[in-house]
């Protein structure tokens, strides 16, 4: 459930949202290329115009433009913009991953301190009742006060580090809140992922791919930099209203007609023939970025693999830890009941009784961390290798 509520995080909102304006921005470039029109208003005066102009001139104008070619530019920037999108979509991805495997963490870890808590309740429960047995031996006599009083000394311990682990069992509830977009107050159904193989197919992580497609925008913006032509129509229709015309009185007429409309039809071929070689250095320099880019997608990709090797042994490790820590608790276990046995009859100190509580308390803390350890290092390297966690929660 919380894996699932983790489509709340508002992080991964952003990231979708951020990947929608991505395909947005690819219309746009669209649009960019088709047929632009555009309606307008023109107004022109001028002093002391010639016989051939007349002073004031306006009307309305309808403008068309179409870039049809501009050297390939359009083809890279779309695909620019192409791998930009997938790179978004996977860097989404990626933060999906990464938000599921901080789940995972978070909740075994509040996991584990919940264990914690509970045994050192268990042995406040215990040392409560010591004490309170000690005080009635040591109110007829039977008892020494050193005795009583190193009990309370170990109870109040315990109370003080009680508070410090409620206190960390409660942050993990927090950043189980934060992380999955819903409130998480306590943990009542506890699950585990299933075992997994160190011979699982590797599959490439979603952060690697989003590198990889940001590596391919970079490659492509080579494309930007051209000496192909660049070819646009334009049309232009115009509807003239002429005033005040400068016409000098002459023994003769002059027949002027001013026309009621023009039509401008246009093409524009251009090329850059000469620039001191800033396109031919601006493309050198976007072959070095593209170089860079996969210099560092080969690094990421090394990292990959060597972080899987670490994850495997970690997990297996961490499989070992358990079968250690379960013969630990056993043997603790035995030691305990029979100090206890022994202290009731007064045959041990409380030095001795004390140690092996502590030893008991420590040994079962160290199993349950090894238990919750051991899922945590199967969420590290399942997705170190690429897969996808959700799909190994029982």
């Amino acid at each position: 459930m919380l894996l699932q509520n983790a489509q709340k995080n508002l992080l991964l909102h952003a990231k979708n949202t951020e990947s929608q304006a991505l395909k947005e921005e690819k219309k746009a470039l669209y649009g960019e290329y088709l047929p632009k029109v555009a309606l307008g208003y023109a107004y022109q005066n001028t002093l002391n115009p010639d016989i051939f102009y007349p002073e004031r001139v306006d009307g309305a104008f309808l403008e068309a433009q179409w870039l049809l070619f501009d050297g390939l530019k359009r083809e890279g920037k779309l695909e620019i913009a192409e791998y930009k999108i997938k790179a978004k979509e996977s860097q989404s991805k990626s933060t999906k991953d990464q938000l599921e495997l901080k789940i995972i963490k978070e909740y075994f870890s509040a996991l584990s301190a919940q264990s914690k808590l509970n045994a050192l309740k268990h042995q406040q429960k215990e040392l409560q009742e010591s004490i309170v047995k000690y005080e009635k031996f040591y109110a007829v006599g039977l008892a020494a006060l050193d005795t009583l009083e190193a009990i309370k000394a170990q109870n109040y311990q315990n109370s003080y580090t009680i508070e410090s682990v409620k206190l960390a069992y409660k942050a993990h509830l927090e950043q189980l809140s934060l992380l999955s977009g819903t409130q998480v107050t306590t943990l009542n159904v506890r699950t585990k992922l299933q075992d997994v193989s160190l011979d699982t197919p590797q599959v490439a992580r979603e952060d690697l791919q989003a590198n990889f497609y940001a590596t391919k925008a970079i490659e492509s913006a080579k494309s930007q930099y051209t000496y192909l032509p660049t070819i646009a129509l334009t049309n232009r229709y115009i509807r003239y209203n002429y005033h005040n015309r400068n016409i000098p009185l002459l023994p003769f007429n002059i027949p002027l007609e001013d026309p009621n409309y023009q039509n401008i039809f246009g093409i524009s071929v251009s090329f850059t023939l000469f620039d001191s070689f800033a396109t031919l250095r601006a493309r050198e320099s976007a072959r070095l970025n593209a170089l860079a880019a996969n210099f560092e997608y080969a690094y990421l990709k090394d990292m990959q693999n060597k972080e899987l090797i670490i994850a495997k042994e970690a997990l297996r490790s961490a499989k070992e830890k358990i079968t250690w820590a379960q013969s630990s608790v056993k043997s603790a276990s035995v030691t305990y009941s029979y100090a206890k046995e022994k202290f009731n009859a007064q045959l041990i100190d409380y030095t001795q009784y004390l140690n092996a509580l502590t030893t008991l308390l420590n040994a079962q803390s160290f199993y349950d961390e090894a238990r919750f350890d051991y899922e945590i290092k199967k969420a590290e390297f399942l997705y170190k290798n690429g897969n996808a966690l959700v799909q190994f929660v029982n």
